[in-house]
């Protein structure tokens, strides 16, 4: 005897109507790349999940994921869950997803900004900016942020990042090292040179270099154009405005840049990658080297306890019309909302939750690194690597930040990143280095399909 759990009727409104809804279920997650389908009993309140995807890089992820847990448990009444996974390739992940409408509702990834932005695919922030900050009272989510960081990804009046970090471009050195020889800590480009001289003289390198991403001279670079012309001819290379990476100012800029790598990056730096070159620093073969903020947190399991890791800004060229005062710093690991997000409202209120000054604060004393939220961290709880960097942005009469690569990353990497590697090792002069840039900003130039932005203000306070 066969026991039936339906009757005839019964069955045959099952296969009509149930299969049907669990097939479209099953074709719509595969469809989407959704990991995991939850089917949520009748009756039940269903649970709001917000996805975050987050590159995973110098700074970690547990901080992120500290993050999650604390904001699900604060909104568990209200049946609202962070989830947040990490990857060092993060945006080869999202990419498809996309092209396929089926992102995660927020991401902190290297991807095509602009186009996402003018095409629609990104969420304007403003409605969550201009509401009251989460834990500033009498303050709104803008106003907490240091001026000037969300100008990057601002179109049409509406902001579409945010970012997390300062990103201050420094030099890098150990005090105790130089301390044991002597060495003072240079204020001008001569005082540098000569510095790097005796340091070679006594069998050290000068300088530690990333050789295998050969962009991390980039933004030495463009320091020394604003060092050089100022800060107006700094922003004349970031507006495209036609020849500006052609000015004589540039191209001596790019001169020193190139001298300096020729004559002080240590020897066989071309070869080494990021996290080697910054061994070989820590370890004391090479007495300099410069990076963004990110470097003490990344180091942090390589570096000797008797290290006394410090740094200080490019120093002033004598004759330039920079103010030498002035920081190459900027906001940096941008977190967006992706139009196509299922859950936009709950993804704002987690942004800024994110962003608040005690959560930042938390991720500045945590991995020792500068927020992009004002008053996160107080100099005593700043690390004493990061202690003069803090101060430069404290004093400075300004700050400035490149945006072309953020904004043209198919330039960045088809014409950049291919022309300042053979450029640090001499294959190129300096000449044709700033040529080759601005070739190919003439393409963009031209190119009606890629959004130009305003120009950038420049204002020397």
């Amino acid at each position: 005897m066969r026991l039936c759990l339906f009757g005839n009727d019964m069955r045959q409104r099952f296969q009509k109507y149930v299969f049907p809804l669990l097939a479209a279920v099953f074709v719509a997650a595969c469809f989407c790349g959704c990991d995991v389908v939850t089917v949520t009993p009748l009756g039940s309140e269903a649970e709001t999940v917000v996805e975050a995807a987050i590159f995973e890089g110098g700074f970690g992820v547990d901080w992120h994921r500290d993050l999650a847990a604390k904001y699900s448990e604060l909104n568990r009444g209200r049946n609202v869950r962070i989830k947040l996974w990490a990857d060092p390739r993060v945006e080869e992940k999202i990419r498809p997803r996309l092209l396929r409408r089926c992102p995660p509702d927020i991401a902190d990834a290297f991807l095509p900004y602009w186009k996402l932005i003018v095409a629609g695919k990104a969420y304007p922030l403003d409605e969550f900016l201009d509401s009251p900050a989460f834990d500033t009272p009498g303050t709104t989510w803008r106003e907490t942020f240091v001026p000037g960081v969300l100008q990057h990804f601002t179109y049409e009046g509406k902001t579409y990042g945010v970012p997390l970090i300062l990103s201050g471009w420094m030099a890098w050195y150990d005090r105790k090292q130089f301390r044991e020889h002597g060495w003072e800590v240079p204020k001008t480009w001569s005082e540098f040179t000569a510095l790097c001289d005796r340091i070679k003289a006594e069998g050290i390198a000068p300088l530690a270099f990333q050789g295998k991403y050969p962009e991390y001279a980039w933004w030495t670079f463009l320091t020394l154009v604003q060092r050089i012309g100022g800060v107006e001819t700094f922003y004349r290379t970031q507006n495209l405005e036609p020849g500006a990476l052609l000015l004589p100012e540039v191209v001596r800029a790019a001169t020193m840049a190139q001298d300096m790598a020729l004559k002080y990056f240590q020897p066989g730096s071309s070869a080494m990658t990021h996290t080697e070159s910054q061994i070989e620093f820590v370890n004391g073969r090479a007495a300099m080297i410069f990076c963004g903020l990110w470097l003490e947190n990344e180091m942090r399991e390589a570096t000797p306890a008797d290290f006394e890791m410090s740094c200080f800004s490019v120093p002033a060229v004598e004759d330039g019309r920079g103010n030498p005062l002035a920081l190459h710093c900027g906001g940096g690991h941008y977190w967006m909302i992706y139009a196509d997000a299922k859950h936009v409202q709950e993804a704002g209120r987690f942004l800024k939750y994110a962003f608040s000054v005690k959560a930042a604060g938390d991720l500045a004393r945590r991995v020792d690194t500068l927020t992009a939220i004002r008053g996160s961290v107080h100099p005593s709880e700043v690390s004493p690597a990061l202690l003069p960097a803090y101060y430069a942005i404290e004093q400075a009469p300004f700050l400035f930040a490149e945006r072309l690569t953020l904004l043209y990353p198919q330039w960045n990497n088809d014409v950049m990143v291919n022309a300042i590697g053979p450029f640090v090792r001499g294959e190129i002069s300096p000449r044709r280095f700033c040529e080759l840039l601005e070739e190919g900003l003439e393409e963009v130039r031209n190119d009606p399909y890629i959004y130009k932005p305003p120009p950038m203000r420049w204002e020397e306070s």
